[in-house]
């Protein structure tokens, strides 16, 4: 038998171990590719978007490679812990240094190479449906052509084999450190009563339990500087709830005599008291990455099907023009006739109002509140435009009162409102008393502050305010209609009056959202895949710890049955733990989400968190099946 020939024996007898860390290595290096392809692709290219296409790919590139880059030297160093016991073997038989650190490299090639092949294959197979859905999901109204680009296969094979390379380097550095003893004796180590602080314990949960209220509570603009306040609190809160919490918990069941000596509770939870101290880190980071996971898809998802209600919410109607002065009224009644054109050519069905309205300023004591260009619509005309567009009305105004309107997003920082503001009427001003509502039409937010007042207040303003005029159109079912709309927009082109509508907004956020959803969806996928993943190399880096144990408990009296219980019970506890606590921590960031929306997300978020867990428990039962088969050959070994 060659050296070669022995390193490849090593792989393919623990290729139980190495599976886990090879598919999601082969995944790594497929979403890798078919972004790749993407970038290469012809027909791409001749897209306005390509741009801002190849911008977020190569950001998820990068993101992608400086992920599997650590995945894999963590990966890599668990596995070489897990075998140490093999090497030192190894080294008492005469096998020389400059040999064992070959092996290894050798071995990490093998498998490096194993998954970047499989990987292209397997990403060349899904090419075509990968560019399917970026199709659909861009709106590109096409589905490009199956392609292969050499550039994608040379670029992935040169960037993962580099980093297999390196990341094998970097690990033999590490281990010839080691002396041949402590090689010997591999991952054991005796065991420490664990300890844990109170107040450390009681800190971790108030941070996370604070980091869980400032999501409840976010909305669209204070979640922009909260967003690192809860980053700050949420990562070292999860670490010591796992290092200080898990254990004074155990403990704290520990005395409670009737739930410790109940049945088996006593062998599982002294033994989980140790399990969690060994694996506090690693149940953080698993936490850490299948929350963000969790977040990133269910934000992602529960953008993109908000589009619509988002647009309904944003722009109040479906389409508006508005101009200014008596020098453009001409110019935009003919605009106003070449949209209707417009609409009337596609029969699709609308109806339009055309109405007066004054542009004026306030004055009041109150700074922020004087000379404040405001949009100001008379009742009668505000109403006929309410009953238009099929939106509610407002109820008689009295002569020295008015309604404020203003976007809900943004009306808790808009400066106070004062309860009174006066307006100039030629020699005198009038002054009104101000009630808030929320907008209904299209002008709000790029024209300061909208005011409805009573129609004789409003014919005052109108003789020494600056002419307007406002021209709104309801759209049954704009949706069907997104296209004609856009069209109607490019005809309105001139800079005499602002031009709005619900169907440019609903497709400038979906096409900002699909890139996100489209960039970002794999690359969560990829974090959830690697969480599993750790989980698993650390179970295979214990098992013979834990076959000990087992097999010792055996030896007093148990039987096959109640320790594969015992086993079942706590690897479901270490497995699901950092799951659940990630759902937490998700289902908090989807509140946030929910506060910024009009549309639900608790289905979009439903489903993306059933995905994960279908996926997660396949990956506990193929765990747990190979360890409860290990647990059984261990059984009958003794019992012969």
């Amino acid at each position: 038998m060659t050296f070669r020939q022995f390193t490849f024996n090593n792989v393919k007898r623990n290729t139980r171990a190495y599976l886990s860390y090879f598919l999601s290595c082969m995944f790594a290096v497929i979403v890798f590719f078919m972004y790749a392809v993407v970038i290469f692709h012809p027909e791409i290219a001749t897209y306005d978007f390509i741009d801002a296409v190849k911008s977020g790919i190569i950001a998820s590139e990068v993101i992608i490679y400086l992920f599997s880059f650590l995945f894999v030297l963590y990966s890599t160093s668990a596995f070489i812990k897990s075998r140490k016991k093999e090497y030192g073997i190894l080294t008492t038989l005469g096998i020389s240094k400059f040999q064992l650190n070959r092996m290894l490299i050798l071995e990490n090639t093998i498998i490096g190479l194993t998954s970047i092949v499989a990987g292209i294959l397997v990403g060349a197979l899904f090419t075509k449906l990968f560019l399917m859905i970026f199709s659909v999901i861009l709106g590109t109204g096409e589905v490009f052509s199956f392609y292969l680009s050499w550039k994608a296969i040379a670029i992935t094979v040169i960037l993962f084999f580099f980093m297999f390379e390196i990341n094998s380097l970097l690990v033999v550095l590490t281990l010839r450190t080691k002396s041949v003893m402590e090689v010997f004796r591999g991952a054991q180590a005796p065991r420490k009563k664990p300890r844990f602080s109170w107040i450390i314990s009681v800190l971790a949960l108030a941070a996370v339990t604070y980091s869980y209220y400032l999501a409840y509570t976010a909305d669209l603009i204070s979640m922009t500087y909260r967003m690192f306040i809860i980053l700050a609190l949420i990562i070292p809160g999860t670490y010591f709830l796992f290092t200080q919490f898990s254990i004074a918990l155990t403990s704290f069941l520990q005395s409670r005599k009737r739930i410790f000596y109940k049945r088996l509770n006593l062998l599982i939870i002294s033994d989980l008291t140790y399990k969690l101290k060994d694996n506090a880190k690693l149940l953080s980071m698993v936490t850490i990455l299948s929350a963000v996971a969790f977040t990133s898809s269910g934000v992602l998802y529960g953008l993109f099907q908000a589009a619509e209600e988002e647009s309904e919410r944003f722009v109040p109607q479906d389409y508006s023009l508005l101009a200014e002065g008596e020098e453009n009224k001409a110019e935009f009644n003919e605009t106003i006739q070449e949209v209707e054109s417009i609409f009337r050519k596609s029969q699709m069905p609308f109806q339009s109002l055309i109405i007066p309205a004054v542009k004026t300023s306030s004055t009041s004591n109150i700074a922020e509140w004087d000379d404040v260009e405001v949009f100001v619509f008379g009742f009668s005309d505000y109403n006929k435009m309410m009953d238009t567009n099929k939106q509610k009305q407002l109820e008689a105004l009295k002569n020295n009162e008015a309604i404020l309107l203003t976007q809900e997003v943004i009306s808790p920082y808009i400066p106070p409102i004062p309860n009174k503001l006066q307006f100039f009427t030629g020699k005198k001003e009038i002054e009104l008393k101000i009630e808030l509502k929320e907008n209904t039409t299209n002008a709000t937010a790029f024209w300061g502050s909208n005011l409805v007042v009573s129609d004789s207040t409003f014919n005052k303003l109108q003789k020494y305010g600056e002419e307007a005029y406002y021209y709104t159109a309801n759209i049954p079912n704009w949706i069907e209609y997104v296209d004609e709309i856009e069209q109607a927009e490019v005809a309105a082109s001139s800079d005499a009056f602002y031009k709005s509508s619900r169907a440019v907004f609903y497709t400038g956020f979906k096409e900002a959202v699909s890139y996100l959803f489209f960039f970002g969806i794999f690359i969560s996928v990829l974090f959830f895949l690697a969480a599993g993943s750790i989980l698993y190399f650390r179970m295979y880096q214990g098992i013979d710890k834990d076959i000990a144990h087992y097999y010792s408990l055996y030896r007093i009296g148990l039987t096959n049955k109640e320790m594969k219980k015992i086993a079942t019970r706590q690897i479901a506890f270490l497995f699901f733990l950092p799951f659940f606590v990630a759902v937490i921590h998700a289902a908090f960031a989807y509140k946030a989400l929910q506060n910024m929306l009009a549309s639900s997300v608790l289905i979009p978020s439903m489903y993306i968190i059933s995905f994960y867990f279908i996926v997660h428990f396949i990956n506990f039962i193929f765990i747990r099946n190979f360890y409860l088969s290990r647990l059984k050959k261990a059984a009958r070994s003794s019992a012969l």
